[in-house]
């Protein structure tokens, strides 16, 4: 797999995975501790640009992508398995030739994500950081069963599904006194294909029940620290606590916030992340 050239639209450098083209980016020292960050589910690796600063004056060295159909990544044809996604992530960091075993950060869906890389691939992960960790997003969403059917499935994503998403997104970003990521929100969900894929997940449970995942760490003595917001309306508490229990013996630390922690309280969770390694 050969480096493309730095892309200066999307502040960054693409590479040729498996699936397709994968925008990602490197910063910090190479020498700094290495740490891969895994965004979630609609939100791409811009999610992270008030976290890395804080990262970077820490003394890491990060590295963030979008997964496909996200932000500048390709919107593959075929179905968005969490497979595919699992699949993106160890190859992205084989490809870029990031130093492992480094630690793994996944917000949300990226939660899931990492954890499952961790079980697999032991080699490249040397400890875990989960952030307000998704556990099963289909059953607490009521359009999960409409978007199952076909013809009906992508005209609710069409007419409901994406400018309901934006509606929130509008809403959440104003909330949080950042009115302005909501233009870029909606550059890249208007990309050809993001409904496509997006509508993908659902159907494939790359959404759904991710117990499956978080257990086969149960027999793992690797470090996991859990990172949660105490007013996540993405995250119920009781999925929280149920997603604990999955864990092997772990670090909690509870912020008084909701499911935006990294745009709304990077340097707790820089804080946090350090007292944790120390």
């Amino acid at each position: 797999m050969q480096e493309s050239e730095p892309d200066w639209r999307a502040g960054g450098q693409f590479v040729r995975l498996t699936d397709g083209l994968t925008h990602w980016r490197r910063e910090g020292p190479p020498d700094g501790l290495p740490l891969v960050l895994v965004h979630g589910a609609t939100v791409p690796s811009w999610e992270f640009d008030a976290l890395v600063p804080p990262l970077l004056r820490a003394g890491f060295q990060t590295l963030r992508f979008d997964l496909y159909g996200h932000g500048a990544s390709d919107r593959p044809a075929g179905a968005y398995t969490f497979e595919r996604f699992s699949r993106q992530v160890v190859e992205i960091i084989e490809s870029t030739n990031f130093p492992r075993p480094a630690l793994l950060l996944g917000h949300s869906f990226g939660a899931a994500l990492v954890a499952s890389v961790a079980a697999t691939r032991p080699d490249l992960a040397a400890r875990l950081v989960l952030v307000a960790p998704m556990l099963d997003f289909n059953s607490s969403s009521g359009w999960a069963k409409v978007f199952r059917y076909p013809v009906i499935g992508e005209l609710a994503m069409h007419l409901i599904g994406v400018p309901g998403l934006i509606r929130r997104r509008r809403r959440r970003y104003a909330g949080i006194g950042q009115p302005h990521l909501t233009s870029r929100f909606i550059e890249q969900v208007t990309v050809a294909g993001f409904g496509r894929g997006l509508l993908s997940m659902f159907r494939t449970a790359a959404l759904g029940d991710q117990s499956a995942r978080y257990s086969a760490l149960g027999s793992d003595a690797r470090d996991v620290l859990v990172i949660t917001g105490d007013h996540d309306d993405i995250i119920p508490a009781e999925h929280v606590a149920r997603l604990r229990s999955l864990l092997p013996p772990h670090s909690h630390c509870p912020v008084p916030g909701e499911h935006n922690l990294l745009l709304t309280h990077p340097d707790v969770v820089v804080n946090a992340l350090i007292d944790w390694m120390e």
